[in-house]
């Protein structure tokens, strides 16, 4: 079956990005204002050193300006995602991208600027105007980078840099998303069937085996062509992000990637080290799922297959809507009014289409609807992606509602918390919704999705973190990032992960090649401490309504206005200890406990 162009999509189904900009005319008629104003920046250097009355102007002027490029950069980001195959998204996107490095260049000043500043002087503007105090943990964030903050002529080179140094990233994106060409895959009956980064998944959770089998091998033929492009491109991002280490003194790529957020990197190795200390309950959810299955020869493409037999739950997206929204009760009627509103105010752009970005995400800016991006195929796991994504987006609502601007956003490390906390409320409604029923099958569907997706979620993601941290360590040692270095060392990790219970076909090992998330800076970590925070959260929340009103006042609505780990200590999760992660991992070994009672009574 061909792909749906984009053209033929409902609107219905497609995100209302006409809300930011109702035509292209518009967008094009603000981003000649920013281009205009560009050379008007000059005039704000120095002002920061002349007294509060001037600070406070560059601030509100760089919020102002700040504000329309979001606008611009967000808008272009969703045409291009929608469909990367339209030259003329291509080139709206291109051309803000290079308006936003300008931009960013010609800002570059502030930061040193005000670290130029006596310390004490500063906060005395702070003191001085009211207006100014609505910064002033901003100034003290700002004031913790004064080691790593060079002087503004070579932060404004650095930032003028930043276009050129983005070109791994797009070659990899056009290679994983608008080049993509994989072969057709044969089903056991021989029927043939389009493989797209929107139908893998589906294809791999297929009970027929023959089609999942194929799908492995055409994807991986695919990454295996391109192998040693894709390492450069990985090289070459590590590069970059070692190159921006280095010069603003940190002691390594990682150190850079934490500290933005205070995080210590005791916290990285804490995850590490616990979830290695727990791997054989990795390799008991596999024996189980293995025999369960019946397989004598358990292979890496039947990982994603239900345990439990005949077709799987498929859900219409309306059916995922009014389930979401019952699963997320707990959390109050204001949590609930406010989500409907992503069905009603076209947040979300659901179904695939030739040239859309794969997978899920959530983004928006200060003064847009929390936008979400969807490849809905019906599965259950779809479900969990919906009310995950949706997670996201009232993160931001709610920080966006009670926030100013300079604190409307949340940092990368709490990003994943409100997403997986949905994902544990819908857990448990589905299963007590089965339960009630008498529907054991149900029962069991879900502790299967629960058990996969914290697979997917804690072990996958720790597995990531550790081979991103190899790779850019090996590169601080002075070592190449070639093919062959990334593909031993990734197989490595998976044959640890995933033990004996498997035979492993090679192809695995280009796995790495094709994952988006080692072109970010230390991210995927954080979904697996998320997890744990959120399900320690979810807990609170199943316990006491009023810790639903806690959540929403502590965490969903503070944004950036205190460190993420305030911000989630305030909320009820330490995670500066390690017994959330302990208790996450306790409660997957439980379900797999309670998963096998059930299956085999």
């Amino acid at each position: 079956m061909a792909e749906l162009l984009r053209k033929d999509q409902k609107v219905e189904n497609t995100w209302d990005i006409e809300s930011i900009f109702p035509t292209e005319e518009d967008f094009w008629k603000q981003f000649k204002e920013v281009e205009e104003f560009l050379p008007e920046i000059k005039n704000y250097k120095g002002k920061v050193t002349n007294g509060a009355k001037e600070l406070l102007e560059v601030f509100k002027v760089s919020e102002k300006w700040g504000i329309k490029l979001e606008e611009l950069y967000i808008y272009a980001f969703f045409r291009n995602d929608q469909d990367s195959t339209d030259s003329k998204n291509k080139e709206i996107y291109a051309k803000t991208g290079s308006l936003a490095s300008k931009f960013g260049a010609e800002w570059s000043f502030l930061v040193p600027e005000l670290l130029s500043v006596d310390e004490e002087v500063l906060n005395g503007y702070i003191e001085e105007l009211d207006e100014l105090k609505v910064y002033k943990f901003d100034i003290e964030k700002i004031n913790k980078k004064r080691p790593h903050t060079l002087d503004p002529e070579q932060e404004k080179l650095i930032a003028m840099a930043s276009e050129a140094l983005s070109a791994s990233d797009e070659t990899f994106a056009a290679l994983n998303n608008t080049d993509v060409d994989f072969d057709d895959v044969e089903d056991k009956d021989g029927n043939k069937h389009v493989l797209t980064h929107g139908t893998y998944g589906t294809f791999m959770e297929s009970p027929d085996r023959e089609l999942r089998k194929n799908t492995f091998f055409s994807l991986y033929k695919y990454f295996e062509k391109h192998i040693n492009t894709l390492a450069s491109t990985l090289g070459g991002n590590l590069k970059t992000k070692k190159y921006y280490a280095d010069t603003h003194n940190y002691s390594s790529t990682r150190n850079h990637a934490l500290s933005s957020n205070l995080i210590p990197e005791e916290v990285y190795d804490n995850l590490v080290e616990t979830v290695n200390s727990k791997i054989p309950a990795l390799h008991k959810y596999y024996e189980l799922h293995k025999k369960v299955k019946g397989f004598d020869d358990f292979r890496l493409y039947d990982r994603s297959v239900s345990m439990i037999d005949g077709e799987p739950i498929k859900f219409t997206f309306e059916e995922a809507r009014d389930i979401v929204l019952e699963a997320v009760k707990p959390m109050g009627e204001d949590y609930v009014n406010n989500m409907r509103k992503a069905f009603t105010e076209r947040w979300i752009d659901i179904y695939p289409n030739k040239g859309k970005r794969s997978g899920a995400y959530s983004w928006g800016g200060y003064t847009t609807k929390p936008f979400i991006l969807l490849n809905f195929d019906g599965t259950l796991n779809d479900v969990y992606t919906l009310i995950h994504e949706l997670g996201h987006s009232m993160h931001s609502f709610y920080t966006r509602k009670n926030q100013p601007y300079v604190y409307g956003d949340y940092s990368i490390f709490v990003a994943e918390v409100a997403s997986t906390c949905n994902e544990a409320l819908l857990t448990e409604y589905l299963y007590s919704k089965f339960e009630k029923e008498g529907n054991k099958e149900g029962m069991l569907r879900v502790l299967n999705e629960a058990l996969h997706g914290f697979v997917g979620t804690v072990y996958r993601q720790t597995q990531f973190a550790e081979f991103e941290h190899i790779i850019n360590q090996h590169l601080q040692n002075g070592g190449a990032i070639t093919s062959d270095f990334l593909n031993t060392e990734y197989f490595n990790l998976v044959k640890k992960y995933y033990g004996d219970v498997f035979t492993y076909d090679e192809e695995i090992k280009y796995e790495w090649s094709r994952v988006p998330h080692f072109y970010y800076n230390y991210y995927v970590y954080q979904y697996a401490t998320g997890y744990s925070a959120a399900q320690a959260l979810s807990r609170l929340i199943l316990e006491d309504s009023k810790n639903a009103q806690v959540y929403i006042d502590e965490f969903l609505s503070k944004g950036n206005s205190d460190y993420p780990i305030n911000v989630l200590k305030n909320a009820g999760v330490d995670m500066s200890k390690p017994e959330a992660i302990e208790l996450a991992l306790k409660g997957f070994e439980e379900k797999i406990e309670k998963f096998e009672k059930l299956y085999f009574e």
